[in-house]
């Protein structure tokens, strides 16, 4: 029987954005690498406490639950300012068409 021992974890914070809302975030994940003692490496990523998914593999976005989210090299926001200027709110704005142009008019000639 092998055991699974620590050999040491980090936390690292991954920016994303929605390719759709163009909303930007950031979430905080404990990686914690270890050996099984066989040789092979094993990483368990955490948010809060709870086993999740890698950054990279199904993250959605938490305002609309677009599915299509890009990230950025970490710590990429703290230098970006315009990146995060370029965020949206997490409310998604209705869609309302403008209102339809007035028909052109003639005008007659005024009689003298």
């Amino acid at each position: 029987m092998s055991r699974v021992q620590e050999d040491f974890s980090t936390y690292e914070t991954w920016p994303f954005e929605c390719l759709r809302c163009l909303l930007v975030w950031e979430e905080e994940y404990l990686v914690r690498r270890m050996s099984d003692g066989h040789g092979n490496d094993v990483v368990v990523w955490t948010r809060e406490g709870t086993p999740v998914q890698p950054p990279w593999s199904g993250m959605s976005c938490p305002a609309c639950g677009c599915g299509s989210v890009t990230t950025f090299p970490t710590g990429y926001l703290g230098h970006q300012a315009e990146a995060v200027r370029r965020s949206r709110p997490a409310v998604p704005v209705p869609f309302t068409r403008a209102p339809a142009a007035p028909a052109p008019t003639t005008a007659l000639p005024a009689e003298a």
